[in-house]
């Protein structure tokens, strides 16, 4: 199912990033310091890691205040490596990286879920099962952030966002009991709309703890309705709240300090 999402959500990339003008490369996407290239320099130097082509040895220039720790400098350097090449050489440098990780997995795919991926970004311990779900969320999670920079929507009905959006709906558990706690018996609904439809009900329990209910209750303690694209924007900590639109029922500060908490990939 992963390897399946991750080359149609790969195969998507490479036909936005052929489809783009060259005005369009230049535009600032929804991640601090990063333009529509360097969203593809990113992925393309992820790529050609994961096949096992050694990273750069870059250094980076002084007073990049988005990057703030090691992780950051090391996706950094990626993009600093391909700044000279233009947009459609580092898209081709994807896909054929792409290709190349494609073609080892069907070849030889792992049996094991849980055992130790042979390639990850920067080397983090990763088994299989989650390096190719976050293969996935992060191919997907930067299409969108492609299509919202240059206005060209789409994506939201495909394999890559279910296994996306369903990702995310499995941490909201975490979101409130951890970052929000609010009091006992608080219960939270999200409600997703579109092509891939989600309602999660959370309830925090006697213990502190919060858990996924079966179905959302009539007495909610808030309820939160968005659109699927607004729920990927605070999911993937791209915007603030205060920047997309959500229908709140309920108990408004709760919903606010939800909504906060809702960044899961930052």
């Amino acid at each position: 199912m992963y390897v399946d999402a991750s080359e149609h959500t790969a195969a998507r990339l490479t036909n936005l990033g052929r489809s783009l003008a060259d005005a369009d490369w230049a535009l600032p996407t929804d991640l601090p310091g990063w333009s529509v290239k360097d969203v593809f320099a990113h992925l393309a130097a992820l790529e050609s890691e994961l096949i096992g082509e050694p990273p750069p040895e870059v250094a980076l220039p002084d007073g990049l205040a988005h990057v703030r720790n090691e992780w950051g400098a090391h996706m950094e350097r990626g993009i600093e490596h391909r700044r000279a090449r233009d947009g459609a050489d580092i898209v081709e440098e994807f896909t054929r990286c792409v290709t190349a990780r494609s073609a080892a997995l069907r070849a030889q795919p792992p049996t094991d879920p849980s055992a130790p991926a042979a390639h990850t970004p920067g080397g983090t311990a990763w088994s299989w099962e989650e390096f190719l779900r976050n293969r996935v969320i992060d191919l997907w999670m930067h299409e969108q952030d492609i299509r919202r920079a240059v206005g060209q929507p789409g994506g939201m009905d495909t394999s890559g966002a279910r296994v996306t959006l369903t990702s995310f709906a499995l941490a909201l558990p975490y979101v409130l009991g951890k970052r929000v706690a609010p009091p006992a018996g608080t219960v939270a609904v999200w409600d997703i709309a579109g092509p891939v439809p989600l309602t999660v009900a959370v309830r925090m329990d006697e213990n502190g703890r919060a858990t996924a209910l079966p179905e959302p209750p009539a007495d909610a303690t808030v309820r939160m309705t968005m659109d699927a694209e607004t729920f990927a924007i605070l999911a993937g900590g791209r915007r603030p709240p205060a920047a997309v639109k959500v229908r709140v029922e309920g108990d408004a500060d709760l919903a606010s300090r939800a909504l906060a908490a809702m960044s899961i990939t930052s």
